[in-house]
């Protein structure tokens, strides 16, 4: 039975995210240097971006390589994961959420498992959410095909992916939103690296999407999109008066 390294054996090592979060400082850790390895440190997306829209934003970073000389640790994100009060508040009454989830194989050999979610301003027919469906998958499927991990990682985590499908899937039934809600890195390729991510725009993806008679927006469910935000914004803002009076009393 292996004895407890006491606490004068152990070291702190300062970790710090990969070259596509420009090795930006994520925490400290404690540990022996033999267990240090594959130890999982949690940051938020705001951390990086002091952007008070990331704060629901869990990223995952695994440690896999040490510098003990210098108490240094380098790391790759594993994934990423909003927080369950921030999903369970993109579906308003009426909506209809749309979820799909796949594994994707980067350029280099990186498999991911995104969890992708749009939720429309009002209730889809199935026909609808079908296509819908399958516009994310491509989506994604286009863009994991072309770019290497790292690029991946950031049009995932920074929303050029969501910004693209929802694009075109707003063409079959208009959407509230559209949000990679979750990943996970299931394997990696021997001896990859993360490399320096270059500053190129994002391709513009275009999908031909078969259409259905029964997946056309009929006449009655066309939404004036904008109209309806504001109304919604309105509704929410009453809602929100009317219980801080409540808590007033």
């Amino acid at each position: 039975m292996s004895q407890k390294a006491k606490y004068k054996e152990k070291q702190w090592f300062d970790v710090y995210a990969p070259v596509s979060f420009n090795n930006e400082k994520v925490g400290e850790i404690i540990g022996l240097e033999t267990t240090i390895l594959n130890r999982t440190v949690e940051a938020l997306l705001y951390d990086f971006t002091d952007d008070y829209n990331h704060i629901n934003c869990k990223l995952k970073f695994k440690v896999i390589n040490l510098n003990p000389k210098a108490n240094k640790c380098d790391t790759t994100l594993v994934g990423h994961e909003y927080t369950n009060d921030y999903v369970r508040s993109l579906v308003g009454r009426g909506a209809t959420k749309v979820t799909s989830i796949k594994n994707y194989t980067t350029k280099d050999e990186y498999i991911y498992r995104i969890t992708v979610v749009c939720v429309t301003i009002r209730r889809a027919r199935s026909s609808q959410q079908v296509i819908i469906r399958k516009i994310m998958r491509e989506v994604l499927q286009k863009f994991a095909v072309k770019l290497n991990h790292d690029k991946f990682i950031r049009g995932m985590i920074f929303g050029e992916f969501e910004a693209q499908i929802k694009r075109i899937a707003k063409t079959i039934y208009p959407l509230f939103s559209c949000t990679i809600i979750k990943s996970k890195l299931i394997s990696m390729p021997e001896g990859g690296k993360d490399k320096k991510v270059s500053d190129e725009d994002f391709d513009i993806i275009e999908l031909e999407i078969d259409r259905t008679r029964k997946s056309e927006i009929r006449r009655s469910e066309r939404i004036n999109v904008k109209k309806y935000a504001q109304q919604k914004a309105k509704e929410e803002e009453k809602e929100t008066e009317e219980e801080v009076e409540e808590e007033e009393e």
